[in-house]
């Protein structure tokens, strides 16, 4: 398919005061008319409702708009929304905006209204509702807040995957087929039944099935340091994309217990270069969160974001908040962020420049996270290593083989439509990320670098890596499991080459981190009583060629990538941290080990980082914001 050009608003001109019909009215209750002329021409230029363009402007706040709206057609407004009837689509009732409301006798209102800016607000204009008893206009968030309160229990089931539609999706919610528990325990029960048996021929033989896939992991990784860096894009003049042209972009933050960074969020958030009227910012917040919620009711937030109070229910975790927002999201593009990020100002304009440029089969970008308090200990140094490699190396040059990666928790940026194609999120699954990039190949779409960086905290005590990376390792184990429920369907659906990436990433990961430090220890033993290089057997021989090929290939991917992708970032002084990686990779054997614990006594446990806590900031005080002036011509027409 070819590229795609984004459907525009109808901007609804209509002649009052030389204004459209929608914001007329508010020249009579105190808006000057020449602001709200020149909230109409910018809006006409960047292909939004005017009525949009003047409460993202800042120019009338939510409250005063529909408030005034209420007056000019004599109506009654209310801060507070009448009790509604639950039921029905939730989004289409948004979309409309018009509600039910639960009939009492001595209440005439039947109808709860607040219709959204644009095509919403103009029906409900042309529909002259003037003076009626059984209508209140409430405010969009008011009535957003009061439906999801009003349908709690169905939207918590909707997004936690237990509705009809959800569980005929595979999950892992399930956990292990009956099947793959008889091949797991009976594999498990013939190497203990064998080992005690013969446990050298044991050991060979179970290091000469794997080797294979320790090999393509392995390959996996040196194959990406020789894929060329992609250039910074936003330096070419065919990705920088004029405002009227960008589409709705739908931006979720699932945050808990965050206050040390929500100040810190906040500004990130506000500093996006991105046209307000196209921004649909939905800060995600546990209904339980009581300490947050009243925190952020005491913030000032910008007129493009909203606090989505997310209704209680299980699991109680981010994909679920997730779905959520999905639900709801206006946007046509879909992104995430987390509480501690900090995202380039520019990177949701690079994402719809190269969505834009693409064909429809381009569902997911992958920024860059790049870890931004390197200097706090030896982990957080070796953690930015860590995600060097990964986000500057070995993912970009998987990406660019055409090969599917496991996605990071955050700064994806994603089709709205792809998202809802396969029901979003998993909720059961504590790595939804990792999931969901697999989802989209297997469902058709393709995966891409977005060479932009957000900013991230790593912890650099222990007890929260360790916390953190059981998580993420127990997430992987439920990845591959449920994926792994049909392995004929995810052959088919994926293609071989993909699946077998799955596989190298995903299972070749996982028993290479259990498995390392017997790796080592062997390894060790060898060398010391002489059998690595004098084999007694053929047997010996062909263990000892294949340790040391893996042991070569091995140390070479686990040096030479994050050293590559620390110097790609200009970070070199990170080396220092390169000796020491050994002990952090057998550090994250151990969070191996708890995180199978883990599965068996907890499967759906999410252990919670702790943000706010970095001692330094590497790259923050040196970011430079974009001017949201500077706007630049489309050159798609030229080409």
């Amino acid at each position: 398919m070819g590229a795609q050009a984004w459907p525009q608003a109808d901007t609804g001109q209509a002649p009052a005061l030389g204004l459209p019909a929608e914001i007329a009215f508010l020249a009579d209750h105190g808006v000057p008319p020449a602001q709200l002329r020149e909230a109409a021409r910018l809006s006409e230029r960047i292909g939004v409702s005017p009525s949009r363009q003047v409460i993202a402007s800042g120019l009338v706040s939510e409250e005063l708009f529909y408030r005034a709206l209420a007056a000019d057609l004599g109506l009654r407004f209310q801060s507070r929304p009448p009790p509604l009837q639950s039921g029905g689509d939730v989004s289409a009732i948004l979309r409309e905006g018009m509600a039910a409301t639960i009939a009492r006798p001595e209440n005439p209102v039947r109808f709860a209204v607040a219709p959204p800016p644009g095509p919403a607000l103009r029906h409900f204009l042309a529909a002259k509702p003037y003076a009626r008893q059984d209508i209140v206009v409430l405010t969009p968030t008011t009535l957003a807040a009061e439906l999801r309160r009003a349908n709690a229990g169905t939207l918590a089931r909707e997004a936690a995957w237990v509705d009809e539609a959800g569980l005929q999706r595979f999950s892992a919610r399930t956990g292990m087929s009956w099947v793959q528990k008889v091949l797991a325990f009976g594999l498990v029960g013939f190497l203990a039944a064998i080992g005690l048996l013969a446990p050298v021929a044991t050991l060979i033989g179970t290091a000469l099935t794997l080797g294979p896939l320790f090999f393509a992991t392995v390959v996996l990784r040196l194959a990406a340091l020789i894929e060329k860096p992609a250039a910074d894009l936003w330096h070419e003049p065919r990705w920088q994309i004029d405002d009227g042209r960008l589409p709705v972009y739908t931006v979720a933050v699932p945050i808990f217990g965050e206050e040390a960074v929500l100040d810190q969020l906040i500004e990130a958030l506000s500093a996006i270069d991105y046209p307000a009227a196209k921004l649909d910012i939905r800060i995600l917040v546990e209904e339980v969160d009581w300490s947050l919620r009243r925190t952020l009711a005491a913030r000032e937030l910008a007129p493009f974001m909203q606090v989505v109070v997310v209704p209680r229910g299980l699991p109680q975790t981010k994909p679920r908040a997730l779905n959520l927002a999905l639900a709801e999201a206006r946007g046509q593009l879909f992104t995430i962020f987390d509480a501690e990020d900090v995202p380039d100002p520019r990177q949701l304009r690079l994402a719809a420049a190269r969505f834009l440029r693409s064909e429809a089969e381009l569902v997911c970008l992958q920024a860059r996270l790049v870890i931004d308090n390197p200097d706090d200990s030896w982990l957080s140094g070796c953690f930015a290593l860590e995600y060097a490699g990964l986000f500057d190396v070995l993912n970009p040059g998987l990406l660019q083989s055409g090969l599917p990666i496991m996605l990071g928790g955050t700064s994806n940026h994603f089709r709205t439509e792809a998202l809802r194609r396969i029901g979003g999120w998993d909720p059961w699954n504590v790595t939804e990320d990792a999931d969901i990039g697999f989802r989209l190949v297997r469902a058709g779409g393709y995966i891409a670098d977005l060479p932009c960086r957000t900013l991230e905290e790593a912890p650099h005590a222990l007890p929260a890596w360790l916390k953190q990376r059981r998580r993420w390792l127990k997430g992987h184990l439920q990845t591959l499991i449920s994926h792994l429920l049909q392995p004929g369907r995810l052959l088919r659906e994926a293609g071989f080459a993909a699946a077998l990436t799955f596989l190298a990433l995903v299972l070749g990961t996982l028993i290479g981190t259990l498995l390392y430090p017997v790796f080592i220890a062997t390894t060790v033993v060898a060398v010391f009583d002489g059998s690595l290089l004098s084999p007694g057997s053929s047997l010996e021989l062909m263990l000892s060629a294949l340790a040391l090929g893996l042991a070569g290939s091995g140390i070479c991917a686990a040096f030479l990538v994050p050293a590559l992708g620390a110097w790609r970032r200009g970070a070199a002084d990170l080396w220092r941290w390169l000796p020491a990686l050994p002990i952090y990779y057998l550090l994250a054997s151990l969070a191996g080990w708890l995180a199978l614990y883990d599965y068996v006594h907890d499967r759906f446990g999410w252990h919670k980082t702790a943000h706010g806590l970095a001692r330094s900031s590497r790259y923050r005080n040196r970011a430079q914001p974009a001017t949201p002036g500077d706007r630049f011509a489309d050159p798609m027409d030229s080409i």
